[in-house]
Order: C-alpha cells, then structure tokens, then sequence
C-alpha cells in the first residue's frame, strides 16, 4: 500500500490456505498465478468464500475466457495459468482495481461522499449494529471502530453478493433494498484438488461475442469495466448483461472512509444504500445454483410452477438435493429440476481426455439464513456433497429416480417422526418441539455420501447391486428408530400418560417398518437382486 492507495490486485487481501495447510493472503494477481499451490479460498464466513470465488471467477473469465473446450483443456494440463493472458487483460485496468481511487474505488460508488457515514462494521451481518443485531452476535459499534483495508475489501465483496434486504440509507429518498441475488440461493462450487483445479472446474466457455455461455451478450463486463462509476441513486431493477456481471452484481451503493490510525491506514467508516435490483430469471442466467420444481402435497413436482433455487437448511443436509445437484435432466420443456450449469461441461472435459472418469470431486455449497423479513442473517450455512464423475456424466433417469427414491426414504422417516411428535403433544396440549430433527438429520449425512460414492463406482458398469442401498435404508431405519426410543424416554419422565406415549410411540415404529418395505421393493425396479 502506498499513500491512500490499495491495490487489490496486489495487496494481500483475499483469504487462502496454501498446500502445507497455512493461511495466508494474497492479491487477486498471485490468487491466479500461484492457483496450482493453493488449496482453497476460505473467508471468514460461508458467504464469504461464496463471494470471492464469484469474483475471483469473474477476473478469469475476462482474462483467460476460455473460449473453446480446447482452451479450457490447455489452462486443465498447464502446471500454473499463464501469466501472459492476465498481464494484457489487466495492462489498462490497474486503478480499477484501487479500494481507494478517488474517482474510481473499487465496487463503490463515489457519489456517496456528501453522505455522513456509519461505522464499517455495517458491513459485517453478525456484528449490526442497532435493530438490526443478529442472533448470534450482540456486538456494539463501540466495540471497534476501525477496519484494515484487506477486512473492508472482503466484507465489501460480501455485502454486494449476499445483503440482506431491507431499510437502507437513503442517497435521496429511496430506502428499501431487494436482497442481494445470492441470498435466493445455495451458491454451488465444484471443489478440485487445488485452487486451480476448483477455478477451471467452474469455469464455462466464455466467449460473449458469441452470447456464450447462455444468457451472456456481447457486452458483458464485470463492475470493474463500468465506462463510468455509478449513480448514487440506482436503477429500478435491470436484467444481466451476462455471466461476469452477474458474478460482481452491484446490489447496494457503497463507499468506503479511510484514514490514518497509529501510522496505519484503516477504514473508519461506510455509507451503504440501495444497489441494482435484479429482475432477471435466476433459473436461466445463475449458473453456480441447482434449481428445481416445488412439490405437491402428493409429493410430486408441480408442473405449473417455476423452477425455485435449492436452498441450505440449517439442520437438513443438502444431500437431500442430491438428485438436482448432480445428474442431468434430458427433457428441455417441462424438465422438474435444472444441476448448476457450471457441471454441464464436465462430460465433455472427460470425453476429451483431460479429467479421468473415475475423479471424484465434492460439491462445497454456501448460504445464509435471514429472518422472515429478509433483512436479518440468523445463520450462515455451508454443507457439501460428493460428485463421482461417473453420475455427473450419467444420462440416466433410472439413476436419478433410484437416488430420488433413497432421499425420499428419509424424509418420509423424518416426517413420520414430527408427526408422532407433533400427534402427542396435540392430546397432551404441549408446545410442539423441533428436537427430533436434530437427533435425526444430522445422523444421515455421513452414510448417504458413502451411498453415493458407492453407486459412483458400481452404476456405470451396469452392475447390478443393492448392497449400498439397503446398507442406507438400514441405517434410516435405525437412526429414526433410536431418535424416537430417545423422544420417548425424555417423554417418560415428565409425562402423566405413559400409555397415550407408547400409542404413538408404536404408530411410529409400524410406519417405519412400511416406509422401509415399501422403500424395498421400489428398488427392485431399479435394481434386480442378484438371485432373481
């Protein structure tokens, strides 16, 4: 950093864990060219290490493309990505890249200057300050006035991706705000072995001249290659120009206030409003983001509807979006689920070549949770789920129907458990309780990722084996069984009725022997035991 500039490009800023396993920072520059020795991004927060690998993404798409399979294919095989590609992109674009620059601050609206500002740690959702303090943290503004210019640069990025809505300062009068795009979302990232890996296996073909990927046009450009910096009063609401805008969406105003501190430069205050709201179709333009159709109460995909983002839930893990998240949907009119477009290309990275059709990646998935106003973060959230290369490459509703069928299992085993639950403390005139699916959920997540990691290896030889499923039925049956034997010894000691206990008690368990039955013999459908 020199005088009040700093330079995101080159500057340590951006949160990384390199091959040993050490935290470091690093500009954006040495973030790309140093990729292959680098583990992860790891921010703060789960929404956090969402935002910067957006942005990070944006950056190499501009510079890199890649353009064809063949490109990508050449970035896949290099030890590091080339230096030559970024220096050219970025030979005119260096003060766009400034936190500070007076005319142009990075994702920051200088219009904002005649603003009086608030302390930076508006910037940071489990440090609000005010009303709007989250459940999980009650600090104060008094508690630390100050931020390093590397905090703010995070945090600004953060905020543009996942602010929650609400109230704002107004620049003139308009004070509401839609909540930042990725607050609708699981932001979905494929996850390699090292950072370069993880980047190129997000990465599409990017080429918008020819309005590639979809939903991209030729005048696609990330923030940082506005012509001029924004209004202090937003659009209404405006649709993507493309990918790359879309990753670095402007959804609020910001500007950031520095100063000198005990001979440092830090960031003393923020003045925040209202951005770009975003009125474009989430389904047809995100393309790190599962979506799929809602279900009826019959359980089955309403046609009708539109497809919705698949979203984190603080208890229930997101394996039970496995089915959107992993395998291919053939049907283009009236298909009930659409994967992250950004595991459409892996088929093709493998048919060329460049991946083995054994890997085995994970899917790294982060949220956050608002409040039923959606302008309060109660909760951040991230979760994963293994990716065999084989069922991403599957084209196979078989497949996709057996998966489908295992999920299914487990969560009519969870509501089979909230009824007998909910049924009780009806007669007794209770207060219904959520503990049973904290004594249940949990429990399932480490035994289905070994059931899909199993059908990985067996289905694409057509083998012919229920070892992995009726392994996972088992242990669905078991997990409820002993969270309702657990429910129905806490309910003994306080309950009058022991019988009226035991009635539901034995319900449950007579359901559970149907769920796993009925479960059974939909999987000989999929399919055959070996001795027929």
């Amino acid at each position: 950093m020199t005088g009040s500039r700093f330079d995101l490009l080159t500057e340590r800023w951006v949160p990384v864990l390199d091959d040993s396993g050490h935290a470091r920072e690093l500009g954006l520059e040495q973030v790309l060219l140093r990729a292959h020795e680098l583990r992860r991004i790891t921010g703060e927060t789960p929404p956090m290490t969402a935002a910067l690998h957006r942005l990070v993404l944006a950056l190499l798409h501009r510079a890199y493309g890649p353009p064809t399979e063949e490109d990508w294919g050449a970035l896949w095989k290099a030890t590091a990505l080339p230096e030559a590609p970024l220096r050219e992109y970025l030979a005119d674009k260096t003060s766009r890249f400034d936190l500070f620059d007076p005319e142009r601050p990075f994702f920051q609206c200088p219009d904002l200057a005649r603003l009086a500002p608030s302390t930076p740690f508006k910037l940071v959702p489990h440090r609000a300050v005010g009303n709007k303090v989250t459940l999980f943290d009650h600090t104060t503004a008094s508690d630390r006035a100050t931020m390093t210019p590397a905090e703010a640069a995070r945090w600004l990025v953060t905020t543009q991706a996942f602010d929650p809505g609400g109230m704002k300062t107004p620049f003139t009068k308009d004070k509401s705000s839609q909540k930042a795009p990725c607050n609708t979302m699981g932001v979905v990232l494929v996850e390699g072995a090292t950072l370069k890996e993880t980047l190129l296996l997000n990465t599409l073909r990017y080429r918008p001249e020819l309005e590639r990927p979809e939903g991209t046009w030729p005048d696609d450009h990330p923030v940082w290659e506005q012509a001029h910096p924004p209004s202090g009063e937003p659009r209404t609401s405006r649709t993507a120009r493309g990918w790359t805008d879309l990753l670095t969406w402007p959804s609020r105003r910001v500007l950031l206030f520095h100063d000198q501190a005990d001979g440092r430069h830090v960031v003393n205050g923020v003045v925040l409003t209202p951005g770009d709201r975003y009125d474009g179709s989430q389904a047809d333009e995100e393309k790190m983001a599962a979506f799929r159709k809602p279900v009826g109460t019959n359980g089955k995909p309403m046609r009708d509807k539109p497809l919705l983002p698949v979203r984190l839930h603080p208890v229930r893990g997101v394996w039970r979006h496995s089915v959107e998240l992993l395998l291919s949907d053939r049907r283009e009119e009236n298909r009930s689920r659409l994967r992250p477009r950004t595991l459409h290309a892996i088929p093709d990275h493998v048919a060329q070549g460049h991946i083995p059709a054994k890997a085995v990646y994970t899917l790294r998935v982060f949220g956050q949770q608002l409040d039923d106003n959606n302008s309060v973060v109660e909760a951040y959230l991230e979760d994963q789920v293994p990716a065999p290369v084989t069922l991403l490459r599957a084209d196979d509703e078989v497949l996709g129907a057996l998966i489908g069928t295992a999920i299914t299992l487990a969560d009519n085993a969870g509501a089979a458990l909230r009824h007998m639950e909910r049924d009780y403390r009806k007669d007794k005139r209770a207060a219904p309780s959520s503990t049973l699916d904290l004594d249940y959920w949990p429990k399932l997540t480490a035994r289905f990722t070994t059931l899909i990691t199993d059908l990985g290896e067996v289905w694409p030889a057509g083998a012919a084996s229920t070892e992995a499923v009726t392994t996972w039925s088992s242990h669905v049956r078991r997990t409820a069984q002993r969270a309702a034997e657990r429910w129905a010894g806490g309910a003994q000691a306080e309950a009058a009725d022991i019988v009226l206990m035991a009635k539901y008690l034995d319900r449950f368990l007579n359901r559970l022997i149907t769920l796993v039955r009925t479960f059974d013999h939909e999987v000989r459908n999929y399919i055959p035991r070996e001795e027929e």
